[in-house]
């Protein structure tokens, strides 16, 4: 649904997605430039409510599934994830992701995120040079103090982050908000009026997480370099082998260093970054008419049964269901 206001009234965006899909789930945020790899198992469900006003983004998704997460929010913007629940802990950039914490980082630093398997979040998303005019905290150098460096996870005390929590999501809650209401310029200022206050509150009175221990921040590193290595050359069948060399590291630590940080071994990871990728195939209605076979020999899958049975557990539908049902798409 994308609703916009007409006589009464100041811009507004709303719009609201149902996904089946993780990367259907990452296009779907507006300005955002994302990609989304499905990492655990079974079929996925998401949901996403996106509005705009006031020159604010305000987003709630939803998922159900553990989901590896990249990219930029819009140009010279600053973002603060605040999870409303969560299954257990996430990774946001080489930082242990607590239920009870949030995160912020600038769109030119982009940001790095791993979900856990259930996931509720809503994310603020503000114009750098209005930050803050927006937080009202009375100089630039608080605003550094508080927000500055590199992206970073805060813990504030669980009662502001409650109270914060709890008028987040009577926004995005239907049974007590209209969408037609952004059209009021009144409505506006006073949703940014409750957001920034409560926000003011908890931004001033967390702390920062806990500096990861060396070994972990060393095992995050050697992770992002295989990653990158493996994004990188997707089509060419990166083995355990290869990244092993590319990172220079023995196949036991490398095993050690994917299990702290992303609790699967990099075999696993590997197939689900070329499974995703043979899915984004399968979905993308710009590319020609190819076989599924065509699609997964490109991505090193050679033994077809084996194949479509991998596929079928990871993303809970056949190869042949998601060309059905991309071809059904309106």
């Amino acid at each position: 649904m994308n609703t916009s206001a007409t006589s009464i009234s100041s811009p507004f965006s709303y719009q609201k997605h149902t996904t089946r899909d993780s990367d259907q789930h990452a296009e779907s945020l507006a300005q955002w430039n994302q990609t989304y790899n499905q990492l655990s198992a079974g079929p996925f469900a998401g949901s996403l409510v996106d509005m705009w006003f006031d020159g604010m983004q305000v987003f709630r998704e939803t998922t159900n599934r553990s989901v590896s997460q990249a990219g930029t929010s819009w140009e010279n913007s600053y973002v603060i994830g605040i999870p409303l629940a969560s299954s257990g802990s996430g990774l946001f950039s080489k930082q242990a992701l607590p239920p009870d914490a949030l995160f912020c980082f600038r769109s030119n630093e982009g940001f790095a995120l791993r979900t856990p398997e259930s996931f509720d979040i809503v994310g603020i998303t503000l114009p750098e040079a209005a930050l803050d005019d927006f937080l009202n905290l009375g100089s630039e150098s608080e605003v550094q103090r508080i927000l500055g460096g590199p992206p970073l996870v805060l813990v504030p005390p669980k009662e502001k982050l409650d109270e914060l929590r709890t008028c987040l999501s009577a926004m995005f809650d239907p049974s007590h908000f209209e969408p037609a209401l952004l059209g009021y310029p009144q409505i506006q200022r006073a949703m940014r009026s409750a957001i920034m206050g409560h926000l003011v509150e908890v931004l001033q009175s967390a702390s920062r997480a806990p500096t990861p221990a060396p070994s972990f921040k060393g095992r995050c590193h050697v992770v992002e370099q295989a990653i990158d290595y493996a994004m990188a050359h997707l089509d060419q069948a990166v083995t355990v082998s290869d990244l092993c060399n590319r990172v220079n590291v023995s196949r036991r630590m490398l095993n050690y260093c994917f299990l702290d940080v992303f609790e699967t071994n990099p075999i696993q990871y590997l197939r689900a970054l070329r499974l995703n990728g043979v899915r984004r195939e399968l979905r993308d209605e710009s590319t020609p008419v190819q076989s599924i076979r065509d699609v997964a020999c490109r991505w090193g899958f050679w033994h077809f049964s084996r194949f479509a049975e991998e596929y079928r557990t990871l993303f809970g539908e056949l190869p042949s269901e998601t060309v059905r049902l991309t071809q059904r798409r309106p």
